[in-house]
């Protein structure tokens, strides 16, 4: 399966990133599932909300999914979220 690519760079889910409403409709969905991973030991749960906030504004619902460190990464349920997704948004200045 192949899709859209946004390489956003942190500072997301905020004026200037208009863009997201455009990225929501081409997936073809209302649910954005988030990967904080970048935030992982920074609040994870504030980049969720920010996105939940961010999205809810758009029409969009955010379903997090915690993949914080690399044993999260190989958890197979979590290989098979991802892949079942329609938009994934990796969150932070480092995803």
């Amino acid at each position: 399966m192949s899709g859209t690519l946004a390489l956003v760079g942190g500072a997301e889910w905020q004026s200037g990133c208009e863009f997201d409403r455009e990225l929501l409709e081409l997936s073809g969905g209302t649910e954005v599932l988030v990967l904080p991973t970048a935030a992982a030991y920074e609040h994870p749960q504030r980049a969720v909300d920010q996105a939940t906030s961010w999205f809810a504004e758009l029409g969009g619902t955010v379903r997090a999914l915690d993949v914080l460190t690399r044993p999260d990464a190989l958890v197979e349920e979590h290989a098979a979220t991802v892949r079942e997704a329609s938009f994934v948004y990796l969150s932070g200045g480092s995803p």
